[in-house]
């Protein structure tokens, strides 16, 4: 009875299996040229769920990359269809995930039967060439973990159990919480012992389930602190001054339900697995759907904006605020008297985009305080990671180099807990890649080891932090202290310089957008308002046919717009008002002329001329002058410089040229940054 059982369990999965792949799905790139069509592609992923789309990457800007995931067939074609009404550029990235899939994570053998036998023997991903290579991989007694190779999520808790087994007088198991399916979440706090409240780091993985490499990548930073400690100065002192808590895998459930079939619907699962919530359907009766995205279920700005009140959504936000267990187990943890007050760095690790992003990511050209200390430390650490395989990260907020994103964990930890270096690291590959989340193997390690040099980076700040303000702490006896190295009034200085740099950015961008999508015949004088709006009437209009992309607004469900915390009353200093182009009439930017002070600028050379931005410093666009993508300002007062004194680029060219290459509009080569 048992092998009739198995038989026909086995016959039943692989006609499934024969089924799906008929389903086949394509990843396309599009591109959006103005701002109608940037927006109705931030549409359609607020309305993923009705179109089965499936956001891999959404795009920062105009001329900014989406990756999107769609059903071959009729769900294709009525995609293709409604962009092509909208100036968006479409080109086929991937035309069969699934191959990709097995590429790279799957088994030699094709044929469904082969799949189900590894699945029924809970391997699913097993390649027949893991990497071998161990160079780079220290060696533990006894603790062994396929870094060549992905492993199930039993395999990652049997790992950590054996480091605490074999190295008990500097790891231990952490639980942090349980699943909705009751699988433990599990860490190891790495620390040596000691008489007195260490200060703390936090680093996790695998908030998103089908983020594979970022487990992995968690679990090379155990081993390596694990291995390096007596043997490396430098790591030893980390875990003697330091506590470590690292969770690789926070979406146990999720995880494990992506290794269960290449389908694409199956291995890309993005969410937990929280029972199905049911909502009615537009075509009439219900449509039920489960998982939560849990980097929107945290208490900050929840709900606003990048996520959807929709559970069929890859975005939707749950029904409220720290709703899921794996949510509430990582601020019941972080909350406790134990852990209150000392984290100094909360690391969480993603894929796909080589970014080092800092908060805030709720909205654009949003910046804590302190945002020159974690640009600078963020810019050591993507140098020192590019010196080991040359590769290169950007940085920036999630807001100004992806797009909005509110209710992560990241700014969470920012906002809530007061941790000084806030990261979430956007692992490899880069965007213009077409793996995106299917990593080959063969990049596990080398993601992986540039990664933790990355993260040293982050490590030693916080040990310069706690060397800097030791002698203060040690007065206060006690008292809860602020823990600064620079003064409120620098922190305010620094806030406001990005705020003010960026928005001129965002302004010229958004006038000059308007200027090209307006008909060439209309070169006449025009206010920049006026130019705008014929601009908006003038852009493609998107056909009646597809009214379902542009719902009733919701009723809105969040908290106030400056505060985190709706307890709170401590209330974050709102965006100051956006700051006007600067307009200047000398030798440099000789396409703008005036009449008079407070006449309206009169443009006086072709719409081509004036798409150069005169500050892109820290934004997503760059002058198309500039090809070069190393040219950029070292320094946050070029704007200020040229703003006072006309004349600075030439009178003080050399040290203009090697600091504010971008301000003054010529662009050196390569500059060496450290």
């Amino acid at each position: 009875m048992r092998y009739l059982c198995k038989s026909i369990l086995l016959a039943v999965h692989t006609i499934v299996l024969v089924c799906s792949a008929e389903e086949k799905f394509a990843l396309l790139h599009v591109s959006a040229h103005d701002a109608q069509s940037l927006h109705l592609i931030k549409q359609l992923q607020l309305n993923d769920y009705k179109y089965d789309l499936d956001f891999w990457k959404s795009p920062s800007s105009i001329s900014d990359k989406a990756d999107i995931m769609v059903k071959r067939g009729k769900a294709e074609r009525m995609l293709r269809q409604i962009l092509s009404f909208a100036n968006v550029t479409v080109s086929m990235s991937v035309p069969d995930v699934e191959k990709l899939i097995m590429r790279n994570e799957g088994s030699a053998s094709k044929s469904p039967q082969s799949y189900f036998s590894k699945w029924l023997h809970d391997d699913p991903i097993l390649d027949s060439e893991p990497d071998l290579d161990l160079s780079r991989v220290g060696t533990l007694k006894k603790a062994k973990y396929p870094f060549g190779d992905y492993a199930s999520y039993a395999d990652m808790v049997k790992y950590m159990r054996t480091i605490e087994f074999y190295y008990p007088r500097i790891a231990k198991i952490v639980r942090i919480g349980a699943t909705h399916e009751g699988k433990p979440i599990e860490g190891l706090r790495i620390g040596a012992r000691s008489s007195h409240k260490k200060r703390a780091v936090w680093v996790d993985g695998n908030i998103h389930a089908r983020e594979w490499a970022s487990s992995h990548t968690a679990l090379y930073f155990i081993n390596q602190l694990v291995s390096e400690y007596g043997k490396d100065p430098l790591i030893t002192n980390y875990i003697d001054t330091l506590d470590f808590y690292i969770v690789p895998c926070l979406n146990p459930d999720g995880y494990e339900y992506t290794r269960t079939s290449p389908i694409p619907t199956v291995r890309l699962w993005r969410k937990n697995r929280s029972p199905e919530v049911c909502r009615p359907s537009l075509w009439g009766g219900e449509k039920c759907c489960q998982g939560v995205d849990l980097n929107r279920n945290f208490r900050f700005h929840w709900a606003e904006r990048g996520s959807s009140y929709e559970p069929c959504s890859n975005i939707y936000h749950g029904e409220e605020v720290f709703s899921e267990p794996e949510t509430k187990a990582i601020r019941n943890f972080l909350d406790r008297p134990d852990m209150k007050d000392r984290l100094d760095a909360f690391v969480t690790l993603h894929s796909y985009a080589q970014l080092w992003i800092y908060p805030y990511s709720h909205e654009e050209q949003n910046y804590p305080e302190d945002i020159g200390e974690l640009r600078k430390t963020a810019r050591k650490a993507i140098n020192r990671l590019s010196r080991v395989y040359g590769t290169n990260y950007r940085m920036g907020t999630g807001a100004d180099t992806l797009s909005p994103a509110a209710g992560g964990s990241d700014d969470w930890a920012k906002s809530a807990l007061a941790v000084k270096y806030v990261y979430l690291i956007e692992l490899r590959p880069q965007m213009e890649l077409s793996n995106g989340f299917i990593l080959h193997k063969k990049e596990l390690i080398p993601t992986a080891v540039e990664t933790f040099e990355g993260f040293r980076e982050v490590v030693d700040a916080v040990l310069a932090l706690n060397n800097s303000t030791s002698s203060t702490s040690g007065a206060s006896s006690g008292a809860s202290t602020t823990r600064k190295t620079i003064s409120d009034l620098q922190m305010r200085k620094q806030q406001y310089r990005m705020r003010l740099l960026a928005s001129q950015a965002a302004t010229t961008k958004s006038t000059q957008t308007s200027r090209v999508t307006t008909t060439t015949t209309r070169r006449t004088t025009t206010t920049t308002s006026e130019v705008t709006s014929e601009g908006m009437q003038n852009a493609p209009q998107v056909p009646q046919t597809f009214p379902i992309l542009f719902p009733a607004t919701k009723p809105t469900r969040h908290f106030d717009r400056f505060t985190a915390d709706p307890n709170s009353s401590t209330r974050a200093r709102p965006t100051p008002p956006m700051a006007p182009p600067i307009m200047s009439t000398s030798t440099q930017n000789s396409e703008f002329s005036t009449t008079s002070e407070d006449s309206e600028v009169v443009p006086t050379s072709s719409i081509a001329s004036q798409a150069t931005t005169r500050f892109g410093f820290f934004t997503a666009t760059k002058p198309s002058a500039f090809l070069d993508p190393e040219c950029r300002d070292m320094r946050y007062s070029c704007g200020f410089w040229l703003k006072n004194n006309k004349q600075v680029c030439e009178e003080q060219q050399s040290f203009m040229r090697a600091q504010c290459a971008y301000t003054c509009k010529f662009c050196t080569s390569f500059i060496k940054r450290h």
